[in-house]
């Protein structure tokens, strides 16, 4: 057999068994003096490795070729006839099994950390709605709290003003859900007419209100309103949507 780098694929099969120093000895030489000029398969032979060492996490995602299925369809025919390409070296059919098995891990490997990504974002959004929902009761439980009514054209709520911590806690019922293009984000409004952001928050799908903690810079004396408006996810440095809630100090 030429060992050339466009004559590589009867070598590709024999990577994996390779990789798991279960090669034939007789074809070691062979493979080897392949891999010395072919870049491709010392690619390969690299990624083999790195899965049978433990180290899938390690991997990047990896689809496996379309070529997979059809090459394992070709050597399961040939382990019950003689091969019709002259000089391919004939391959075990465990060893075609090592390579499917070692793709097929790549994949799971994939999928689970998909799974775990996902999962640890709702723990952390969890986490965080959480944390708002607590200092949203401290406000409501702090003496000398004032409670103004939110109006909108579909929702309502509650605002509950702590001017001693410039602090406040909204709460609104009815709000439509958003894309994930767009959050609700509140503004405090001075006399002059300019907007200060309050901050940004989406409602839950299946939770029956939303709350959200208001930290002002300034005291609440100086601001003659709050208003909450639709806004470009990530916020907006002055309104561009349109409002929902309000209400005047």
């Amino acid at each position: 057999m030429s060992v050339t780098n466009g004559n590589h694929e009867p070598f590709r099969e024999m990577l994996p068994a390779y990789a798991l120093d279960a090669l034939d000895p007789e074809e070691i030489p062979m493979l080897e003096a392949h891999l010395d000029t072919c870049p491709e398969c010392r690619a390969a032979l690299k990624q083999y490795r790195a899965v049978s060492d433990g180290l899938l996490l390690a991997l990047p995602p990896k689809s496996p070729p379309p070529r997979v299925r059809a090459r394992l369809i070709a050597r399961l025919a040939s382990s019950r006839a003689p091969s019709a390409s002259a000089g391919r070296p004939t391959r075990p059919l465990w060893q075609v099994g090592f390579g499917f098995v070692l793709v097929a891990l790549l994949l799971l490997n994939l999928a689970l950390a998909i799974q775990v990504r996902s999962l640890q974002s709702q723990q952390a959004l969890l986490t965080q709605q959480l944390q708002a929902n607590q200092s949203a009761l401290a406000v409501v439980a702090y003496p000398g709290g004032r409670t103004l009514s939110l109006t909108g054209t579909r929702a309502a709520g509650t605002l509950i003003l702590n001017p001693e911590m410039n602090t406040a806690a909204l709460f609104a019922w009815g709000l439509d859900p958003l894309d994930p293009a767009h959050t609700y984000q509140v503004w405090l409004i001075q006399p002059d007419g300019h907007r200060l952001s309050g901050g940004l928050f989406r409602p839950e799908p299946g939770q029956p209100f939303v709350s959200h903690v208001i930290a002002s810079p300034r005291p609440f004396s100086e601001f003659t309103g709050l208003g909450v408006t639709i806004e470009p996810s990530g916020g907006s440095p002055a309104p561009t949507g349109p409002r929902v809630l309000g209400t005047q100090f």
